[in-house]
């Protein structure tokens, strides 16, 4: 008997990326390096359960931004299965989508440091938890909330790259029409002033 195929170890970034920034990407290398992943895939959100506020730019445009930001990392790759669903978007569906999809990959779902202690409020947790493993990445100086008591919890936790810029702050700091370059990939940034986005 041939030895089994080893089995792909896939990271999983999820938001809302409006817009994808510097922070994002370091996320994921943080990720890829701490676990040893071979890839990772970024997940635009149509909608996030625990956000209240809409999107500001279009599904369109942050599809377009995330390619911009990725697309010279062959590791990377843009998944816009929520878009294409539209409506809220929930983390157990895109799970089962993937796993069915894709059996022969072992999935971790990277996890910024201010949403670990929520994930108790995700739906379904319980089976998500049997179907992903969770990376919580701390920065230093913000140390990681406790993680939930949820059966089947596997969570590793890594130390990540100090990073405090948000796509709120960077959204805000456009429309007073202050500099943000040093934030976005190069890429990003000359998609944002090519498409007048964020402006008001």
């Amino acid at each position: 008997m041939g030895e089994a195929t080893p089995r792909k170890r896939t990271g999983l970034l999820g938001g809302s990326f409006d817009p994808v920034h510097t922070g994002h990407l370091l996320i994921a290398r943080d990720a890829m390096e701490g676990l040893g992943l071979e890839e990772v895939f970024f997940i635009p959100a149509a909608q996030a359960p625990l956000r209240t506020q809409e999107p500001t730019a279009t599904a369109q445009h942050r599809k377009a931004m995330l390619a911009a930001a990725t697309g010279d990392e062959r590791a990377y790759q843009v998944l816009d299965d929520e878009l294409q669903a539209g409506g809220t978007s929930y983390t157990i569906d895109t799970a089962r989508r993937l796993h069915h999809k894709h059996p022969d990959r072992d999935f971790f779902w990277i996890l910024g440091d201010d949403q670990l202690g929520k994930l108790g409020q995700w739906k379904e947790a319980g089976e998500l938890c049997g179907l992903l493993e969770f990376v919580a990445l701390e920065r230093p100086g913000h140390p990681l909330p406790e993680a939930p008591p949820i059966p089947g919890l596997r969570c590793h936790r890594l130390r990540g790259h100090v990073f405090s810029i948000s796509s709120s702050e960077i959204r805000e700091r456009l429309r007073n029409q202050l500099q943000v370059q040093e934030f976005l990939p190069a890429k990003v940034h000359q998609y944002i002033v090519e498409h007048d986005l964020y402006q008001n």
